[in-house]
């Protein structure tokens, strides 16, 4: 039997941090619904599908450490067997994978009209999604942890691919962000910050899928990989619901400025020695930029997603 540190407490590590980075999802869930009432119900339902699917799985992963380490405490031949908990929650995260990574080739499809380059992207998201549900029947098949070494093949492959999406995906992002630059420093500006972005998300889905694919390939028998495996999922819906949220305070910063933009009222010139009954006055409108349009801009793809 491994080391417990090596196994399940390494698993727990994990499941504290997808914890921590749940409340975060929490939170971004609820401003989403809040800010942007207008977003199709295809969005919302998507929005809410991800919920779902991160909340079942750390639930699962709840379960499976409480089967571990409390229900079976005093009886370590249980420590070496899969659990029905363990298995499952491949699923989850492969489907949450599978999600994002297919909104994103969205993104890339909108900013490229590529077929191919959005071909391969779903294709290797279809890839990871897939390989997971192979590893969840090999768990069960095998029934004994200390038999994972036999799917090294499944876990390279799958990660492999979620991580090869990613790559793909941010570097699509930043390339076709850079075409759009117009040398005026506002849009500019916002490109910078869409490029470093999509860098900083796809590095850090991609980096983890690697570290987890790499202790899986050295440790296979313990519980490291895991760890990085439980947080990879929570890592890709906060990526999305980032995107989402990040919508409007992009969009202020390429929209004018509403105190730029005077209304004067009508006014005509009063009739020689007539006094005027008042003075012309300037009013400001903000109506207009609660939800700009950008169908005026010269990017308007860079900006407008969904």
């Amino acid at each position: 039997m491994n080391s417990i540190d090596a196994t399940y407490g390494s698993a727990f590590i994990g499941l504290v941090a997808g914890a921590i980075l749940y409340g975060v999802t929490l939170l971004q869930t609820f401003l989403y619904y809040r800010r942007y009432p207008r977003d199709s119900i295809f969005i919302k339902l998507l929005v809410f599908l991800l919920w779902v699917l991160d909340t079942t799985h750390l639930a699962l992963c709840t379960v499976a450490i409480y089967w571990y380490l409390v229900t079976n405490y005093s009886n370590p031949e249980a420590l070496n067997k899969t659990t029905w908990s363990i298995d499952l929650q491949t699923d989850c995260n492969g489907l949450i994978g599978l999600i994002v990574e297919c909104f994103f080739a969205r993104r890339v499809w909108i900013m490229s009209s590529n077929k191919l380059l959005t071909g391969v992207i779903v294709v290797l998201a279809c890839i990871h999604f897939g390989l997971g549900i192979v590893f969840t029947i090999e768990g069960f098949l095998l029934i004994d942890t200390r038999k994972f070494g036999q799917l090294i093949w499944v876990t390279s492959a799958g990660l492999g691919s979620a991580a090869a999406a990613d790559i793909i995906i941010a570097c699509s992002l930043c390339y076709y962000f850079m075409k759009n630059r117009t040398g005026f420093s506002r849009t500019d500006s916002l490109i910078t910050t869409l490029i470093i972005y999509s860098l900083t998300t796809g590095l850090i889905t991609s980096v983890i899928a690697s570290i987890a694919v790499v202790t899986f390939a050295i440790m296979p028998t313990n519980f490291v990989w895991l760890a990085f495996f439980w947080v990879l999922g929570k890592c890709y819906v906060n990526s999305l619901l980032a995107a989402l949220n990040s919508r409007d305070s992009l969009r202020e910063r390429v929209a004018p400025q509403p105190d730029t933009f005077l209304q004067l009222s009508p006014f005509r010139a009063p009739s020689s020695g007539a006094v005027p009954d008042s003075p012309p006055s300037a009013t400001v409108s903000k109506t207009d930029y609660d939800y700009p349009d950008f169908s005026h801009t010269t990017t308007p793809a860079v900006v407008s997603f969904v």
